[in-house]
């Protein structure tokens, strides 16, 4: 089938072209509905006790520090896999999720095996809001110290051992995140119009077999 072929057969089908105009327009419309997600990311530093000889809580780095922020991210997230991502720079938002937050211990090790090398948990949070998104985080912060405490005390650990927390940064930060309304509403209007004259041609070609 020709390309005039198909035009003069959208002609005489102009139920199904008008159809399929009206469904396009509206899926073109409902693209300029959408203002994106907000989303935010944040660290969780876990840092060792001060003493006399390592005064700098932040300078502190163990293998200590890393296993307890990976038990506390597992205690706070539950039993579910946790998705290896190819970077720990990988965010939800680029894996699609439009409402949700995870706690990650950044793996910075390849596809054989894992790499866990700083005491940080990466909190992200992805919602509808951005009142949403600072409230959600702020009580996943505040799971994880109240869990950090839980196993510290169920442990036996003096006070003076503890192990604490601090968020970098303090204060919560909010992005709005979307895409582009014009490539969006244009590649609705190509589906549209592309799914519009496959129907035409199938329906077309099935007329012309039964002649």
């Amino acid at each position: 089938m020709t390309v005039w072929d198909l035009i003069r057969a959208a002609v005489r089908r102009w139920p199904v072209l008008l159809a399929g105009a009206v469904a396009s327009l509206g899926l073109v419309y409902t693209t300029t509905l959408d203002d994106g997600v907000y989303w935010s990311r944040t660290q969780v530093v876990f840092l060792a006790p001060t003493s006399k000889a390592y005064p700098n809580a932040l300078r502190t780095t163990s293998e200590d520090l890393i296993i307890t922020a990976g038990v506390v991210a597992k205690a706070v997230s539950g039993p579910a896999a946790v998705t290896k991502y190819a970077s720990p720079d990988a965010t939800l938002v680029g894996e699609g999720i439009r409402d949700g937050w995870s706690i990650r211990l950044p793996d910075t090790g390849g596809q054989w095996a894992p790499n866990f090398a700083q005491q940080v948990l990466y909190v992200e949070v992805v919602g509808a809001t951005a009142e949403q998104v600072g409230e959600r985080q702020e009580e996943i912060i505040d799971q994880i110290a109240h869990e950090l405490d839980r196993l510290q005390r169920d442990a036996g650990v003096a006070p003076v051992n503890d192990i604490t927390v601090t968020v970098a940064p303090e204060s919560t930060v909010v992005h709005q995140v979307g895409g582009s309304s014009m490539r969006a509403a244009g590649m609705a209007g190509l589906l549209g119009a592309s799914a519009t004259f496959t129907v035409i041609a199938v329906l077309e070609t099935r007329a012309r077999r039964r002649r």
